[in-house]
């Protein structure tokens, strides 16, 4: 049972504020929950259904002391879940020191406020193997529920940091090159050597001090009529490129 403690303890953990201060984020439903312990997240608590818990007894054998056992009611109630059958997890916010690895491709983020954009983008650089994210520090924030819940699963893998863009560009050994509406055609850009791709706001686009540092501009060719491509989108599609290194 779920004392009124830990209720009010994770709800709380819906604002960034309290995310911060606690260092803890929610991770909601089966699929975030078993990639987070399969990847060595660290749970204070695990809230799970009867059913998920008969379910699932391997994988949850490493968190019995974390696990709570609840209603699919107490889940919805205390998540962001419509309804949640399963589970909810409260992690651990990982302190990651490593350094950048230059050998591989790199995604910035300038400025993308959308928490279901920050979310597919994650999700889609998992699917083309990259791992390495830095986000501006006016990007969304990564433990938003709504942005855990967009990468099903993918949140675990990836290394973020949020720093200033800019610094970051001029400190790095690599080139960098933005998603620009009047940059080099993709279908004559190939990044040949590990890359920085940098991606701007949905409204605005590359800051101007963005700009200014990077090493060119890369455009995904227009046909139809609408006026932009979103972001996430757009991010799968140039991330796909530089993986395959099209021509």
């Amino acid at each position: 049972m779920v004392s009124n403690k830990q209720s009010k303890f994770i709800k709380s953990l819906k604002i960034k504020k309290y995310r911060s201060k606690e260092m803890c984020f929610l991770a909601e439903g089966r699929k975030n929950v078993l990639e987070g312990l399969a990847n060595g997240l660290k749970v204070k608590y695990l809230l799970a259904t009867s059913e998920f818990v008969k379910d699932n007894k391997q994988d949850l054998s490493i968190v019995e002391s974390q696990l709570i056992e609840c209603t699919n009611t107490e889940l919805t109630d205390l998540g962001t879940f419509t309804t949640n059958n399963d589970c909810l997890a409260v992690f651990e916010i990982p302190v990651i020191n490593q350094p950048l690895d230059h050998s591989q491709h790199i995604v910035l983020l300038d400025g993308v406020s959308d928490p279901g954009n920050l979310g597919t983008i994650i999700r889609t650089m998992d699917w083309f193997g990259f791992n390495q994210l830095i986000c501006s520090k006016d990007t969304t924030d990564f433990y938003n529920p709504k942005v855990i819940n967009a990468t099903m699963g993918s949140f675990a893998r990836m290394h973020v940091n949020y720093a200033n863009i800019v610094d970051t560009i001029k400190d790095s050994p690599m080139e960098a090159y933005g998603a620009d509406l009047n940059g080099t055609p993709l279908d004559q850009w190939k990044a040949v050597k590990p890359t920085m791709l940098v991606m701007g706001s949905e409204s605005h686009g590359l800051s101007r001090e963005v700009h200014d540092v990077l090493s060119g501009r890369v455009t995904i060719p227009k046909v139809g009529a609408t006026e932009s491509l979103n972001v996430a989108i757009a991010t799968g599609i140039l991330c796909h490129h530089m993986r395959f290194n099209l021509s």
